[in-house]
């Protein structure tokens, strides 16, 4: 009876919100049913799931606000370079986006619109979904700009790192610092760990 439904829902991954399937064709009152009778699971408000679904917190955070970008010690995390899985998510929006209900699971950042999307880049999550997070250059940049988001020791550790590898790009970093005026304070923090 939902066997095509279905079918589109595991094409997504498993997934739908109640935005999507509309546009799919396919109504709340299906989604209702499909939920009453079993064959689908309401994970969140407006977010549906098969049976195929993975559990993905970060993805299922990011449908729920398309709007924010992991960074800091999620973007490091995202990009496979530190092992410990932050306590809770880093995330960046803009200063007008209202996400204060939001902080007993994420340290919420706030940047300027003109630098949102700067280093945003998509990378896959464990489960293998795609998500917003900012790349090594930028996330760097960010935690010598804000000195106060990690220890000391460990954010020298993770930079002492990242810059040592062949795919980091020093120039990029420097742009981004331009660009969120902090070139000095990166330029400074890097003459003194080189």
């Amino acid at each position: 009876m939902y066997e095509k439904y279905i079918e589109i829902i595991n094409s997504n991954g498993g997934i739908i919100t109640s935005k999507d399937a509309n546009q799919k064709g396919i109504s709340r009152t299906i989604l209702s049913q499909m939920v009453k009778n079993d064959v689908l699971e309401r994970i969140e408000r407006g977010i549906y799931a098969t049976e195929q679904f993975i559990y993905d917190e970060l993805y299922i955070f990011q449908i729920k606000h398309s709007n924010i970008i992991y960074s800091y010690n999620t973007a490091l995390y995202l990009l496979n370079k530190t092992e410990r899985t932050p306590e809770k998510m880093d995330i960046t929006t803009t200063r007008n986006n209202s996400l204060g209900y939001c902080k007993d699971v994420a340290n919420i950042h706030r940047v300027n619109d003109e630098i949102i999307d700067l280093g945003k880049i998509k990378v896959a999550t464990n489960t293998g979904k795609e998500v917003f997070s900012y790349n090594l250059e930028k996330t760097i940049v960010d935690i010598i700009a804000n000195r106060n988001v990690m220890s000391i020791e460990l954010s020298n550790k993770i930079i002492g790192n990242c810059i040592k590898e062949k795919s980091f790009n020093v120039n990029l970093m420097f742009e981004y610092a331009k660009k969120m005026k902090v070139y000095d304070k990166v330029k400074n923090y890097m003459e003194a760990i080189i």
